[in-house]
């Protein structure tokens, strides 16, 4: 397996593009000092920061494949965490955790699903009107984490066309986890009553 060398091509100039609206925002703060310009700056830099993480996680899968550290964890505390630590950039934008069916333990790489779902929520802050509920519940033998947002759905356009890195990093840490014969899985729907929903499935 090796990394889409078109894939490749574009993710380096989104994080060029990105890296010049960064340098514009800090040369905007030496001359004037402004907290909501410096909070703008602050958050591309996190949101530049994650995107290079995402994408050599990437590149680790496909040249080396990735090894997860399986572990038990609690899922509610997990999902607690990364709501508190995911970068919002829309204060407006609720998100929030449905605790139904939450079981108390489950295994899996508590790090690499991690990168997974936040890459999940930042898909889906682009597109929600007001709301992301993440979730976590069992099924058939797999442990399964949603993200649903309240968005128009797939096929929506947006501004800036996304790279396709989020979901190639999701589907890679999906496939990594592996329980005998059986390895995990992403899928992206569109809900009948609104909204996107995806969904990573680990065995």
């Amino acid at each position: 397996m090796t990394m889409n060398p078109q894939l490749t091509a574009i993710v380096v100039h989104d994080l060029k593009n990105k890296l010049g609206v960064l340098e514009g925002q800090l040369a905007t703060l030496t001359a004037d000092l402004d907290q909501q310009q410096a909070l703008q700056a602050h958050a591309s830099c996190v949101a530049l920061r994650e995107k290079m993480i995402a994408f050599l996680t990437l590149y680790k899968a496909t040249e080396q494949g990735l090894s997860p550290r399986i572990e038990a964890v609690n899922p509610e505390d997990f999902l607690k965490e990364l709501i508190r630590n995911h970068s919002n950039p829309r204060p407006e934008l609720k998100l929030m955790m449905n605790r139904d069916a939450i079981p108390a333990i489950a295994f899996f790489d508590e790090h690499l699903l991690g990168l997974a779902l936040d890459a999940a929520l930042q898909n889906a802050t682009r597109f929600a009107k007001s709301s992301i509920e993440v979730a976590c519940r069992k099924n058939a033998g797999e442990i399964v984490f949603t993200v649903r947002d309240d968005g128009p759905g797939l096929g929506a356009t947006e501004e800036q066309t996304s790279t396709g890195l989020g979901m190639a990093l999701c589907e890679a840490i999906a496939q990594a986890h592996v329980n005998g014969d059986k390895h995990g899985s992403t899928h992206l729907n569109t809900l009948a009553d609104g909204g996107a929903l995806f969904t990573i499935r680990l065995p």
